[in-house]
């Protein structure tokens, strides 16, 4: 078997070359080393997928169809790079820090005042928050956080709160106010839309 990409026709062999028949490929999909030479898995255009075959390289005259199989070889590795290089970042958030504005500083004041006096955006200190800040963005944020923070605790220390963001205001409860609804509106012992029209 002699195979090469050939436009048109479906998988049939066209024509044969020095005896062998030549069949169309659509694509390589695989390939492995076996018994010292290397083969490739073969999807036939014209033929489904249970019919791909291992083929020696030696089968394929066309070279564009190998050069392609190293192109997508070299596409499928730079992307398996890039997930894996997103997968392993760890959290670099200074995680006391982090639970300190959480607890702290996000429970007594409002989120973009905070950020205001942090010298930070709203959107910054959002995005740390939720762990989607970019990595080079973390150092500078925290070190912004961290001085402000530090010069919160001193002020609340001091029992000054003057350069402090406002407290947030309490909720208010909800209050619920309903009058008392006369019972079975004056009709004791008869319940809603009994007996009505019963002799």
């Amino acid at each position: 078997v002699v195979v090469r990409r050939r436009e048109g026709g479906g998988g049939e062999a066209e024509e044969e070359e020095g005896g062998a028949p030549v069949y169309q490929v659509d694509k390589i999909v695989e390939e492995r080393v076996e018994g010292g030479g290397r083969e490739y898995r073969i999807k036939w255009r014209g033929w489904g997928s249970r019919w791909n075959t291992w083929e020696p390289e030696r089968h394929i005259i066309d070279q564009v169809i190998l050069t392609e199989w190293e192109e997508t070889k070299a596409r499928r590795a730079a992307s398996a790079a890039r997930s894996s290089a997103s997968a392993s970042r760890t959290d670099e958030r200074d995680q006391a820090l982090l639970a300190e504005y959480r607890d702290k500083w996000l429970a007594r004041h409002a989120q973009a005042a905070v950020a205001r006096h942090a010298g930070v955006s709203p959107g910054q200190l959002s995005a740390w928050l939720k762990g989607t800040i970019g990595h080079r963005a973390v150092a500078g944020v925290e070190l912004k956080l961290r001085a402000w923070a530090a010069a919160a605790r001193g002020q609340l220390a001091s029992g000054a709160s003057d350069g402090l963001p406002p407290a947030r205001r309490a909720k208010r409860p909800a209050t619920m106010t309903c009058a008392r609804k006369p019972a079975n509106n004056g009709r004791e012992g008869r319940g809603r839309g009994r007996g009505r029209g019963r002799g």
